[in-house]
């Protein structure tokens, strides 16, 4: 990529949701070093469990990061800035129906706009409730989603009958004013699915909804011509069972998992011939699962949840290739105005895939990937289950004479301790809780780049784990004694501890690696001794 250019990432929809962890998770990792890249989470369902979690995920990540410049060569290298919106839906606004306005007006103009509608939408279709989201009915979402972003810029113009503009109106249109300040040089990212409601709605609309938006505010700006816009096109990957007769009696359309394989179909028909699309996107990223993951949650009736604070559901390896995808799209070169549709696949173990580093990344960037994914378990290792808590590894410094850090105030270590356990894994006395990496490895089914060995399942078999032995390959271990050389001490964290503490060719470098903040240097040498010790250039 060129210095100049500007990075953009749109998370719409709950699976949108998910792509955006696993992008925030990369960025953790140290995949975008040097970089500013803001983000914004749309979603209809505001109070949806992935939205929420995604949320206090990025929100956290910006505490670790404090508000600092982007950093290189260490974890959480990238600087985020968050933006949110979701449209309004409730009372006045909660059906299409009574969005629209058909039934006001006198008799005349009523049935007009009712046989109007009826043209486009089902009955059922126009009545049910927005709150949870568009249902996979894409010809509406995309309709109401499309109105609802020119609608709040117009809320912020100040001409919108008189209704004052709410937060998330304003955060929308800086977000799109930081695109149109960039010019050329925007790069803009769109993450979700083309199988269900909201993401499937939003992505064919959303570069011209934005465009729009910003003519409201001012007729003479648009976007530039030259902003290069890409998107994922993940279509199906899990199931959830089935809404039952009362269900759909009481809510009119409810979400079917039955029909995802067949909207994922017609979505990519769509995407391939469609003249808008084709002109709006030069790249869009086609992500697919050969088999779909059960994801049925619900009450003693096992009635399916559309959508509220019950819908948080695991992280998968599709939304990780899709946050890859968003990598290349964002860090890759680019060729020239015509969209294409482009895809990678990965070698099978069995029934499994086998997938290897190079899969998500390609040869460029998968020892990159590797290494530093391998690293952040490795330090969250270290921290959770060695030391049970950062605050306490930081004490361990301390002890060897390193008072550095002693400065990082008690809640970045809690946030730094949160955030390993959302990545990683959760542990106490009794059990183990799967953080995102532990999620994905398990959507595999197989072999998942670091050792699984790594993935015990119980406090013992963590605490046992000689996490030196983290790569497969001898020449990535050290302190694996029993391995396939026989070399080590089988004392990984007495070689960490002993490289921190006496080798200064690991400490933090302020021009290599830009960190100033307490805590970016403690991280920063954390980063330089685990890369010795694995012997990763």
């Amino acid at each position: 990529m060129m210095a100049s250019e500007r990075l953009f990432l749109i998370g719409v929809g709950g699976t949108g949701m998910r792509g955006v962890e696993a992008f925030t998770h990369l960025c953790a990792v140290g995949m975008f070093d040097d970089l500013e890249i803001d983000m914004l989470l749309i979603d209809t369902d505001t109070n949806n469990g992935n939205k929420s979690r995604t949320e206090q995920l990025v929100d956290r990540y910006m505490r670790i990061k404090g508000g600092g410049d982007a950093t290189r060569n260490s974890f959480f290298t990238a600087k985020l800035n968050l933006y949110r919106y979701a449209p309004s839906y409730s009372g006045e606004t909660l059906t299409y129906t009574a969005l629209s306005g058909l039934a006001t007006g006198n008799e005349e103009t009523r049935r007009r706009n009712r046989d109007l509608s009826a043209l486009l939408f089902d009955a059922d279709v126009q009545d049910f409730k927005l709150d949870h989201g568009y249902r996979a009915q894409t010809h509406l979402g995309s309709h109401l989603m499309y109105h609802a972003i020119i609608d709040a810029a117009r809320r912020v113009r100040g001409d919108a009958t008189g209704r004052a503009p709410r937060r998330e109106d304003e955060s929308l249109m800086k977000f799109i004013n930081r695109i149109f300040e960039a010019k050329e040089d925007a790069r803009v990212f769109i993450l979700g699915s083309i199988f269900g409601g909201t993401g499937a709605s939003a992505i064919p609309i959303l570069p011209k909804a934005l465009g729009d938006a910003l003519k409201v505010r001012d007729r003479n700006q648009k976007l530039s011509d030259q902003a290069k816009f890409g998107c994922s096109l993940l279509t199906d990957y899990f199931s959830f069972n089935v809404p039952d007769a009362q269900q759909r009696r009481d809510q009119r359309i409810i979400a079917d998992s039955n029909n995802f394989a067949r909207n994922s179909q017609a979505a990519l028909m769509f995407y391939e011939a469609d003249a808008t699309v084709q002109r709006t996107y030069e790249r869009m990223y086609h992500v697919g699962w050969p088999s779909r993951m059960d994801w049925s949650i619900g009450g003693a009736a096992g009635q399916t949840v559309t959508g509220g604070a019950e819908q948080e559901n695991p992280a998968h390896a599709a939304e990780l290739l899709c946050a890859a995808a968003a990598h290349h799209f964002l860090k890759g070169p680019h060729h020239g105005e015509k969209a294409e549709i482009v895809y990678r696949s990965a070698g099978m173990a069995g029934s499994a895939y086998a997938f290897e580093a190079k899969d998500f990344f390609g040869q460029e960037y998968a020892e990159t990937f590797r290494a530093r994914l391998g690293a952040l378990y490795a330090l969250a290792h270290i921290t959770q289950v060695v030391d049970a808590g950062t605050r306490n590894t930081i004490g361990n410094f301390e002890r060897q004479n390193i008072a550095d850090y002693n400065g990082i105030p008690d809640d970045d270590a809690r946030d730094l301790d949160a955030y390993f356990r959302s990545f990683a894994f959760g542990v106490d006395q009794t059990a183990v809780t799967p953080g995102w990496l532990w999620q994905v490895r398990r959507s595999v089914g197989g072999p998942f780049i670091l050792d699984a060995n790594a993935f015990g399942d119980s406090p013992a078999a963590l605490k046992q784990y000689n996490f030196g032995k983290l790569y497969a390959d001898d020449a990535h271990q050290f302190a694996a004694k029993g391995g396939l050389l026989g070399l080590g001490s089988g004392k990984p964290y007495e070689e960490f501890s002993k490289t921190l503490y006496t080798d200064p060719s690991v400490r933090p470098d302020t021009v290599r690696q830009n960190a100033s903040r307490p805590n970016e240097r403690f991280l920063a040498h954390c980063f330089n001794a685990l890369m010795k010790l694995y012997r990763f250039a």
